[in-house]
């Protein structure tokens, strides 16, 4: 039996990826939401205060964030259409992801040094590398590294097959993750996933695909109103979910609110499909993907990986300054929300002016 030819795509020159860089966008600032209003978050008391609970709502809301960025990864990266051989392409993504692995661990063992006022031994250093866990969130250069090394491999597979079995590689490679947490109390099991260095892009392999799968995918109508319902309502039940004692204990085991939770994948493909549709040059929001907006959807969206880094030194500088108080927990909505903002507009600013000098820009 031979497999059903390749669905067709629209022509990679005229097709619009502007709603690619917006909702890159979008997901990079869920991440600095999620680092700016995590303290306030996890205190013991959130849910009985206003600011604990907005960064409750806040905080779980941007979850969809990181599976987000592997989809729009695999929504570029794995174009048959601009993939021009495996050499090119993996020089291409040498010289762009691995100058900034390198600075960035470096920055943050840096860091470190000037938070503990000691050098963090080498030995030390070493274990945490490869466990991707130096400083926070830092193994999520480790997730693009490993699908990048893997997109050789899977363009094959995508170049030559419908969109169909492409969906299904993708939902059967995501529902593994999904599956392992969900049967983790079950199996008595102590680890989910490995993460290492080497690992970490396995949990998000099925997402990556999906990528490419969804990408092109319009819904329109009332199919687009029930998917922005049904979107909006996966992101509330988790806000309301995570950490609530009311909250059933089936829920808790079989969708817990993590990265690789059923719950925050649907949420993610749910936010992928709506900001497509919605993104485009006959869309709702068309008035983005146009002139003056869409270009600077362009510059920030490309910015993203330099406001990762950056971000998270932001995060532990604002406190050290006594802005929004002197304790990573703000303890209120305002100074919660100012720091927020301040880290995501500092990082920007800083992130575009770096990036117009040629050496400096390889980083970020």
């Amino acid at each position: 039996m031979t497999s059903a030819p390749a669905t067709p795509r629209p022509e990679a020159d005229h097709e619009s990826t502007v709603w690619i860089s917006w909702l890159r966008t979008a997901a990079i600032l869920g991440v600095v939401a999620i680092h700016s209003v995590g303290y306030d978050a996890v205190a013991e008391d959130a849910r009985a205060t206003m600011h604990g609970t907005v960064a409750i709502w806040l905080d779980i809301a941007a979850t969809c964030a990181v599976p987000l960025f592997v989809m729009l990864s695999g929504a570029v990266l794995l174009d048959p259409r601009r993939y021009r051989g495996h050499g090119p392409f993996l020089r291409r993504r040498a010289a762009r992801l691995v100058p900034a692995v390198v600075f960035w661990h470096a920055w943050y063992w840096g860091l470190l040094w000037v938070i503990t006022g000691e050098p963090l031994p080498w030995d030390d250093t070493l274990v945490r590398i490869v466990s991707g866990n130096l400083y926070t969130a830092l193994y999520f250069l480790w997730i693009i590294i490993g699908l990048a090394l893997l997109t050789p491999v899977l363009m094959g597979f995508v170049a030559s097959s419908s969109r169909r079995a492409v969906l299904v590689a993708g939902a059967a490679l995501a529902a593994i993750p999904a599956l392992s947490v969900a049967t983790v109390t079950a199996r008595e099991a102590t680890t989910v996933l490995a993460e290492t260095a080497w690992t970490w892009w396995f949990g998000y392999l099925g997402l990556y695909v999906l990528g490419w799968g969804l990408r092109g995918v319009r819904l329109r109508g009332v199919v687009l109103a029930l998917a922005a319902l049904v979107t909006v309502a996966l992101g509330a039940l988790g806000c309301w979910q995570w950490r609530n004692p009311e909250a059933p204990d089936w829920l808790q085991t079989v969708s817990p609110v993590s990265y690789y939770g059923v719950g925050t994948i649907l949420y993610a493909i749910g936010v992928f499909l709506v900001a497509q549709a919605l993104l485009q040059p006959d869309g709702v929001l068309r008035v983005l993907v146009r002139g003056r907006p869409a270009r600077l959807g362009t510059l920030l969206g490309g910015a993203t990986l330099g406001v990762f880094g950056l971000h998270l030194t932001l995060v532990w500088l604002l406190p050290e300054l006594g802005f929004g108080g002197e304790e990573p927990a703000s303890g209120a909505v305002g100074p919660m929300l100012a720091r927020l903002a301040v880290t995501a507009a500092a990082a920007y600013a800083i992130v575009l002016v770096l990036r117009r000098v040629p050496l400096v820009r390889a980083v970020l």
